[in-house]
């Protein structure tokens, strides 16, 4: 039982670390080689088959959102040009202003990008407060409002982390943060 418990911390941590596709399944193998924990072993199966589907290359899986008038909004709409996807909560504030000053000076210096904020929280009424105390002009502004598929379809397992598109709509890296020193290289 301890040998699953840190073979699963291990596992969870290495698959939101190292985004090296090759590393991955090699991880993978090894992982389910040493796993007796069935349960867990599943979650890990998800996050890392959720991973492979976002290589460089790869079109973005399909995954509705809602934007503030309730409309749902499927992803695909968004690959049309040049994008780039950060997320945010309103329960990490800093964060959330911290992220969208940022993308507020990228939209600056890239007209040419779009970029698109997904909100992770589950409640609506929420999430329309927390655009109108903040008003982040010019940024498309979603919200997830199914947590566990776009968990599962995107790996998205915390907040601090971005994806960007080309103008096709296809990734050019989906492992990506923007505060990261070298983000505006990869647009």
């Amino acid at each position: 039982m301890v040998k699953n418990t840190i073979l699963n911390n291990i596992a969870f941590t290495y698959l939101l670390e190292d985004q090296n596709m090759i590393n991955n399944q090699k991880f993978l193998d090894i992982y389910h080689k040493f796993s007796t924990d069935k349960s867990k072993k599943n979650e890990i199966l998800k996050i890392g088959n959720a991973i492979q589907l976002l290589k460089i290359g790869n079109e973005l899986p399909e995954i509705t959102f809602m934007d503030k008038d309730k409309n749902l909004i499927s992803s695909t709409c968004l690959a049309k040009k040049k994008t780039v996807i950060f997320f945010w909560t309103k329960n990490l504030v800093s964060h959330l202003i911290a992220a969208h000053k940022k993308i507020a000076y990228l939209k600056s210096k890239y007209p040419e990008y779009q970029f698109v904020g997904i909100n992770l929280d589950k409640n609506q009424d929420d999430w329309n407060i927390a655009l109108s105390k903040y008003k982040f002009d010019g940024i498309i502004e979603l919200r997830s409002n199914d947590f566990e598929d776009i968990k599962s379809k995107w790996a998205i397992m915390k907040v601090h982390r971005a994806i960007i598109l080309n103008s096709d709509g296809k990734i050019k890296t989906a492992f990506t943060n923007i505060f990261n020193v070298d983000f505006e290289k990869n647009l």
